[in-house]
């Protein structure tokens, strides 16, 4: 009689463990696919805002750069203004020099001219 309780528990573990593998199965496919899934979305959110990082710090800088770039024409231009101004100026100290030169010329002939009488 207890070999036939032996043979009839061994024979319902399988029954019930055979019962049991098709729920296990779906439950490990189950886990695998919220799995996979988890990590491609946590994969996914980590690509994004690493991308949304970058973006940010590209368009910071290109604006950091336009700005710096501003500030160098401005002074180009204020350079090439100076330059006009310089450059007039040297062209009044000519038409001085001129003036003055002429003015001098001026009080010689009327000297020579005083000479003479």
């Amino acid at each position: 009689m207890r070999r036939l309780w032996l043979i009839a528990i061994a024979m319902a573990v399988p029954i019930s463990s055979a019962a049991d593998w098709k729920g296990e199965l779906a439950k490990r496919a189950v886990g695998q696919a919220v799995g996979r899934a988890v990590k491609e979305g946590l994969q996914d959110s980590m690509r994004d805002a690493v991308l949304d990082k970058t973006f940010d710090q590209i368009a910071q800088d290109a604006s950091e750069q336009t700005s710096e770039l501003r500030s160098a024409a401005d002074s180009v231009a204020v350079a090439a203004e100076a330059a006009d101004g310089i450059e007039v100026a040297m062209r009044v100290a000519k038409v001085a020099d001129r003036l003055d030169n002429a003015a001098d010329a001026v009080k010689t002939v009327k000297k020579i001219s005083k000479l003479k009488r």
